[in-house]
């Protein structure tokens, strides 16, 4: 056993060019001591050096960076969750060789990923590709490219305790730069208490039956477990497990609308059944993160938000004037006079319902559909402009 340790120690300090003479016995400190200008970590033998304003750019990046940021480079997530916890408990690095002190970063692996940090261009266009695949864990189950390209309406239903609220939105053809059209906008109570089975599924399907048909429709994931002051409560188990069911019956009756693919049809002139799914569930918090509703981890009201955007319409040029560039006709909303006044005359907490699930279906619509880069780096916490 003995003779079989010191054979793997003299092939490891012999692939890092450690002379046996430093490597004493029991002291592991001097493989991390290794500089990153030793001729084993450069491919091609040469010495790999750095300037003190890339040192610099390099060691200011790693201290201010977060685990997104990170990921962003050439760096697995392993690598990265673990230099975030060594930066956590550790502070910040004051030497490039620092890095070599945290367990799994090897002489190759950081000068590669040196390398990324020091090459902007690199850098953005795996922001780019790094956001664009964060996209497709957005909603469950993951939407097919054809499918996409082909949605030309949708409707986002948001579930509450008691209530649903829904919207539904008239897409934009590819290419053109003109608004989504809002159609259905629509709140409706499901229950006032608690309700037998029979009872709960009697007011879904008459639920079903008032939202309009779309190509496709959106739900928001219910929480796994949500909080509560008194977790034992029965009245407290009790709501939550009617909202789930809510959820689980308005998505079953959806899932079941007839699905057609999209212009194809029998010699009959029946329709093809599609065999894509038409209902996906998207993450929690997405719609309150990308138009800027959420505190800490609680939703405030979003009926300013919507108002804002009935504004926009009508005042695009001026938002435009104001520096607003990211903001194109196509990511808007166009609300009919009834739907605005509608709107008005509801109630606040209805107000807040509307909405929300209008939000839902924009959220949708702008990470999936459109996949606008602006709205995927906001949500993904990658700000900056990408590539």
């Amino acid at each position: 056993m003995l003779k079989n340790m010191q054979c793997l120690r003299r092939r490891a300090l012999k692939v890092l060019r450690i002379p046996l003479s430093t490597a004493t016995k029991g002291n592991v400190e001097n493989v991390h001591e290794t500089k990153l200008t030793s001729e084993a970590a450069s491919k091609d033998n040469r010495d790999v050096q750095y300037t003190d304003e890339e040192k610099e750019k390099i060691l200011k990046i790693i201290n201010n960076s977060n685990i997104d940021d990170l990921l962003s480079y050439d760096i697995s997530k392993v690598r990265a969750n673990k230099l975030i916890s060594w930066l956590r408990h550790n502070g910040a690095l004051k030497d490039l060789n620092d890095i070599l002190n945290v367990e799994g970063f090897g002489a190759k692996s950081v000068i590669k990923f040196y390398h990324s940090l020091l090459n902007e261009k690199d850098a953005e266009m795996r922001k780019s590709k790094y956001s664009l695949k964060l996209a497709k864990s957005f909603i469950t189950p993951k939407m097919d490219i054809i499918q996409r390209l082909n949605i030309k309406s949708c409707v986002a239903v948001r579930v509450g305790i008691n209530h649903l609220a829904w919207a539904r939105l008239e897409l934009p053809p590819v290419g053109a730069e003109t608004p989504s059209v809002l159609t259905h906008w629509q709140q409706h109570n499901v229950v006032e208490k608690k309700l037998h089975l029979s009872d709960l599924v009697q007011r879904c399907l008459y639920a079903n039956h008032l939202i309009p048909t779309g190509d496709c429709y959106i739900l928001e994931n219910p929480p796994s477990v949500q909080a509560s002051n008194k977790p034992s409560n029965v009245e407290q188990k009790n709501v939550n497990i009617q909202k789930a069911q809510i959820i689980a019956m308005m998505g079953l009756a959806l899932a079941l609308r007839t699905q057609t693919n999209w212009g194809d049809v029998r010699s009959d002139d029946s329709k093809i059944p599609s065999p894509f799914t038409n209902v996906f569930y998207m993450r929690r918090f997405l719609p309150a993160r990308l138009f800027n509703y959420l505190v800490g981890t609680e939703r405030v009201s979003s009926e300013k938000t919507v108002i804002n955007m009935m504004r926009t319409y009508y005042n695009v040029d001026q938002y435009h004037r104001d520096g607003n560039d990211f903001l194109t006709i196509r990511n808007n909303v166009q609300f009919s006079p009834e739907l605005r006044e509608m709107f008005s005359l509801a109630s606040p907490s209805n107000r807040d319902l509307l909405s929300q699930a209008l939000l839902l279906n924009l959220t949708f619509v702008r990470l999936i559909l459109f996949e606008d880069k602006q709205s995927i780096a906001t949500v993904t916490g990658l700000s900056r402009k990408v590539g």
